[in-house]
């Protein structure tokens, strides 16, 4: 990736509720890798389990993931393409973050 072409990008995406702690953990792994392996820098939270306003395939509640990591519109889309494949993943959006955007951590 050119360096004029990164931007910083943020993706929020509810997992399968019925996965264990070992099994969110694998699917973190694995997107953070992808990401990792194209180039990026990642930062991940895992938000843990909550209750959903409405149900989202017929669930309750999803375990809530938050990427932020550098990125330019090929990855973007890389991702997201990987993503719509995966039937672990609920739901799932993405939001490219101004340049000066500022991370607190969480409580």
């Amino acid at each position: 990736m050119k360096k004029k072409e990164i931007e910083l990008y943020e993706i929020i995406y509810l997992l399968n509720p019925s996965f264990t702690q070992q099994e969110v953990l694998s699917k973190i792994d694995f997107y953070q890798t992808f990401l990792t392996e194209r180039g990026s820098q990642v930062m991940v939270q895992n938000r843990g389990k909550r209750v959903l306003r409405y149900p989202i395939k017929g669930f309750e509640s999803a375990n809530y993931i938050q990427m932020v990591y550098l990125g330019n519109g090929k990855l973007v889309t890389e991702l997201n393409q990987v993503i719509k494949r995966d039937d672990s993943i609920l739901r799932n959006i993405t939001t490219r973050l101004p340049a000066d955007a500022v991370f607190e951590e969480s409580k």
